[in-house]
């Protein structure tokens, strides 16, 4: 009965957020998953990850800590790449899908929601 309602414009531009932000960080972890395979530029991606990150995780707000984390984990895989290749490849490929299908899903629910408030 509850999916009859209006959405509140808070949780739609949340939602909205959430699934580009989601989507789009998913795409770029399977971009830089597919570039560790290069062995000296997948290294210096690597490294460069770690850095932002580490810059990041000391952000201000919430969206700076949690991209930084994001970036410092990314950068850390990379790094790991060197001593157990598949392992690290396999995790990141499967987390960058994991995030384009959240970012995915949330954009389904974003536009569900703009087609309930135009109503």
């Amino acid at each position: 009965m509850s999916d009859n309602y209006p959405v509140e414009s808070t949780d739609l531009s949340a939602r909205g957020t959430k699934g580009v932000m989601s989507a789009g960080a998913g795409l770029g972890l399977m971009g830089i998953n597919a570039l560790l395979g290069i062995p000296v530029l997948g290294w210096v991606i690597s490294a460069g990850l770690v850095v932002l990150g580490a810059t990041g995780v000391f952000g201000k707000t919430k969206t700076d800590k949690v991209s930084g984390t994001i970036a410092l984990v990314a950068g850390g895989a990379g790094i790991a790449s060197l001593l157990l290749p598949h392992v690290t490849r396999s995790l990141l490929g499967a987390g960058g899908f994991g995030l384009f299908l959240f970012g995915v899903w949330n954009i389904i629910k974003f536009a569900t929601g703009i087609r309930k408030r135009a109503k």
